[in-house]
């Protein structure tokens, strides 16, 4: 299930009960340097779920997919086995459930092994992003494109050719490489970086970012 950008308020009522009734909840994160971070574990601090069994599956922060299948593949297998047990499992994500969420690739090892599964979607980061800005992310007949780990200024010109808004995930990779040609250009930016939790930082003004260090959990909306 999704648990929402960062915000612990930002959780569906079905969400949450499902928690409530869970007895185990497996939960994403990641591994940086050798430490073990989860985003999403400190949003179930807060609804006070500790007193379940939560079991964290983490990632390498890395392009390469070995060892994250690995991880899946073992995830899934406990999640097998934990249901057989008769246990009721929740597996929660990071954003929304189906928009860049880890879950996916455990949700097909689930489907091969024929086990019963609800989707609950939530809330993703762009559209809290939006809200924080205040601004409509379409009107009327506007185009949206949500775009990955952009390049170059190049790329984001050319869906420009097609597209009135959009939205930059996964920025911290080319951010160094487009950066500075952002500032030559007559768009609109609505910056947006940790949102919902304590770290949270937005800005429409990106002249701010020079010596900004990006973090993972960031992204931009850009308007013409």
């Amino acid at each position: 299930m999704a648990m929402g950008p960062g915000d612990p308020e930002l959780l569906t009522l079905k969400a949450l009960r499902i928690l409530k009734e869970a007895d185990l909840i497996f939960y994403p994160g990641s591994i940086t340097k050798g430490q073990k971070k989860s985003f999403v574990y400190p949003i179930l601090q807060y609804h006070r779920l500790e007193d379940k069994e939560l079991i964290g599956f983490f990632l390498k922060m890395s392009n390469n997919r070995e060892e994250a299948t690995e991880t899946y593949a073992a995830t899934a297998k406990k999640i097998e086995a934990a249901y057989h047990s008769g246990k009721r499992i929740a597996i929660v994500c990071e954003g929304d459930i189906s928009l860049y969420a880890s879950f996916s690739y455990l949700l097909a090892q689930l489907q091969e092994s024929k086990l019963p599964i609800s989707l609950i979607p939530g809330i993703n980061s762009f559209s809290m992003g939006a809200a924080q800005h205040q601004v409509p992310l379409s009107l009327l007949n506007d185009k949206i494109a949500i775009v990955p780990r952009v390049k170059n200024i190049e790329e984001i010109t050319q869906y420009f050719s097609d597209f009135d808004t959009i939205v930059l995930m996964k920025i911290r990779s080319g951010w160094s490489n487009f950066y500075t040609e952002l500032l030559q250009k007559d768009w609109n930016y609505y910056y947006c970086e940790r949102l919902g939790t304590q770290q949270e930082y937005i800005t429409t003004d990106i002249t701010t970012l020079e010596h900004r260090e990006i973090p993972y959990f960031s992204l931009m909306i850009i308007k013409k």
